[in-house]
């Protein structure tokens, strides 16, 4: 054993080894003069008991005890106090309130002395076992208590996503469209979904979960078929994915796709069939759709091609007609007949303006103009789209609703509107369009164009999806489902609101609302004084592939004073420009040519001469002309033209 003796007086300490030596010869001492010194060796040696004498100077034997039994390592060290004092009470009351464990009283006896080590250093050892006991107790305690947590936990998590799990599959069965089912084949239990019984118009509580609610609602032609898909399935021949018709609720055949996947024993033997139903009705629907948008993508490209030719041609016609209109005195018997040839030419390009906003291919080009006055435009053209049995009205109002709109897309929004009138009025009726004026708050306005018929109406479910793209009521191959789309689309672009209401067997009204610009603006720039054409002295090269087109351009510009340099491709007027740079004011181009377009040339152009003007012209669709690198700000006038207009932007471009 290890002892500790804490004396001031190294007598004491050597008397005190050497009764140890005689009596205690097993225990081995450590001596310290001083408390401090003592404390210290205590916490580096970690004896099995401490001799501790009381009388000491700096630190007595009382507060050297009461540090000991505050400190961790030293706290269960039994500290036996040596006092001189063998009956003072109060002395050892102190030392038990310090924290003492016996006292011994000087002289010291022999035997008292080592029955007092004996017993001190036994009840360390007990409780230094005990204390080792404890603690291995509580890391086990503790570690099991862990990994008990740590289980608890786990438990928990695993709960916890099998919650989430059951959730989603929960969710998924009732969110999805697919009705699913499922078949254990050894004890005959049948499961069907909520929304395998809502397909066939029934409640989770109409049908019940058996093999007849299936196989009694199979259409009489489709049994058989199933039976042999089954036979096939089960033995591993084939899928089990077949188009079906079931018995809905209302005694009528819903089409499906039935899809299934059989699970199979260690003997091969099939013991459960899952799978679920898709009703393949939207699927068919698609498919239409589909297969209208691609009419629809095939009568745009055909807009296109035709738009360009087209263009050409009535901008040789239009530009002869008013180029004669111009010439012929006012009273010329032959001024009428160049008159409607204009008015002719004028209404088959508006003619080509709806074909291709028909098929979404013709940029906005808005300007200002008076909602009455689109409206006297189209009236001619109604007439002709709704029938000579259907009477058409205009209620108009007699002051101006300027507005800012695409003219030809506004026109195309009333024709839309005109065929689906004629269509709701087979036996003939009233198609009226009306204009009015509105408050739209905060000070503003808006015009309204009013346009209703009396035909055999709408269901409120028929309004409500009235605006949707490919939704029609017409039978197949009598409408596309894009009209109204179109409707919407083209006012949602200008801005403004288009509403409708309707009553079976009463009609239906339209009320679409645009934006009012202010009388200031309208006016003063709606209302454009008649002008001369101007003239000009400046060189234009004129590039154009089309001969007649061309040759009227010539004429057009040489007639007001132009000098003209003709090419027939885009790679001839780049060879010109070569020649006659300095000279040439103004070049004049289609953009799309043979052996090099506009844009590519004017590049080629521009590298000779970087301050080079140019007005494109083109009667090809927005979209052809945006893949080919038409550019944003770009000087671009569109066939056909009319002289007039050549001439007014020609001068515009060459003044800047």
């Amino acid at each position: 054993m290890k002892l500790l003796a804490i004396d001031d007086n190294h007598d004491n300490l050597l008397t005190l080894g050497a009764l140890l030596k005689i009596f205690l010869p097993e225990a081995s001492l450590i001596t310290s003069q001083s408390a401090q010194d003592g404390i210290r060796r205590a916490r580096m040696e970690g004896p099995d008991a401490i001799l501790l004498d009381i009388q000491m100077p700096g630190m007595d034997g009382f507060e050297a005890t009461r540090r000991l039994k505050s400190i961790p390592s030293t706290q269960h060290i039994p500290v036996i106090l040596v006092t001189a004092h063998r009956s003072d009470s109060a002395c050892r009351v102190k030392g038990l309130e310090c924290g003492a464990d016996a006292f011994l009283s000087k002289p010291i006896d022999e035997a008292e002395l080592v029955a007092q080590i004996k017993a001190m250093v036994r009840i360390k050892r007990s409780e230094d076992a005990l204390r080792r006991e404890r603690d291995s107790l509580e890391a086990l305690v503790a570690r099991r208590t862990g990994e008990l947590l740590l289980a608890n936990r786990e438990l928990k998590e695993n709960l916890e996503r099998l919650a989430q799990s059951e959730a989603r599959y929960s969710r998924a069965v009732r969110g999805t469209s697919d009705g699913l089912w499922d078949w254990d084949l050894k004890s005959g239990d049948f499961y069907y979904s909520p929304r395998w019984k809502e397909l066939l118009g029934f409640a989770d509580d109409e049908l019940f979960n058996e093999a007849d609610t299936f196989f009694s609602r199979l259409h009489p032609d489709e049994v058989a078929r199933v039976q042999d898909a089954l036979d096939a399935h089960f033995s591993g021949r084939s899928s089990f994915d077949l188009e079906l018709r079931l018995r809905t609720r209302e005694e009528v055949y819903l089409k499906v796709r039935c899809r299934g996947q059989a699970e199979w024993n260690t003997e091969g033997e099939a013991v459960r069939l899952s799978g679920a139903i898709t009703d393949i009705t939207e699927r068919q629907q698609m498919e239409e759709q589909l297969r209208q948008s691609q009419k629809m993508e095939a009568v745009g490209q055909l807009a296109g091609g035709v738009a360009h030719d087209f263009n050409n041609v009535l901008t040789v016609i239009a530009g002869y007609a008013n180029i004669l209109k111009m010439d012929l005195p006012d009273d010329s018997q032959h001024l009428e007949l160049v008159e409607q040839i204009a008015v002719a030419s004028e209404r088959a390009a508006q003619l080509t303006r709806g074909l291709l906003a028909f098929s979404r291919k013709q940029a906005m080009a808005p300007q200002q103009t008076d909602v009455g006055e689109i409206v006297r435009r189209v009236e001619q053209f109604l007439v002709r789209v709704i029938g000579e049995d259907i009477q058409l009205k205009t209620e108009l109002l007699p002051e101006r609703l300027p507005v800012f709109v695409d003219l030809g897309q506004i026109e195309q929004v009333l024709i839309n509107l005109a065929a689906n009138a004629r269509d709701a009025m087979p036996r003939g009726g009233t198609f009226t369009i009306a204009t009015g004026l509105q408050e739209a708050g905060a000070g503003g306005a808006q015009a309204v164009i009013i346009v209703s018929d009396t035909g055999k109406g709408m269901d409120e479910e028929t309004r409500n999806r009235i605006f949707e793209p490919f939704f029609t009521t017409k039978e197949v191959g009598k409408g596309t489902g894009l009209g109204m789309a179109i409707v919407y689309g083209i006012i949602q672009q200008h801005k403004g609101s288009i509403r409708v209401s309707s009553t079976p067997g009463y009609g239906t009204t339209f009320t679409i609302e645009l934006p009012l610009l202010t009388v200031e603006t309208s006016l003063g720039q709606d209302q454009v004084a008649p002008f001369e054409p101007p003239s000009g002295t400046e060189t234009i090269l004129v590039a154009e592939d089309d001969p007649s087109v061309r040759n009227l351009v010539e004429m057009v510009l040489t007639k007001h004073g132009y000098q003209v340099i003709l090419a027939d491709d885009g790679q001839e007027v780049v060879e010109r420009f070569a020649l006659h740079q300095n000279g040439i004011g103004l070049v004049l181009m289609d953009i799309i040519m043979p052996r090099k377009n506009g844009i590519d040339a004017f590049d080629e152009i521009r590298k000779v001469r970087p301050d080079a003007k140019v007005l494109f012209t083109s009667g090809y669709t927005a979209d052809f002309i945006q893949s080919r690198g038409m550019q944003e700000g770009v000087e671009l006038i569109m066939k056909p033209v009319q002289p007039s207009e050549l001439l007014r932007r020609v001068r515009e471009v060459l003044e800047r």
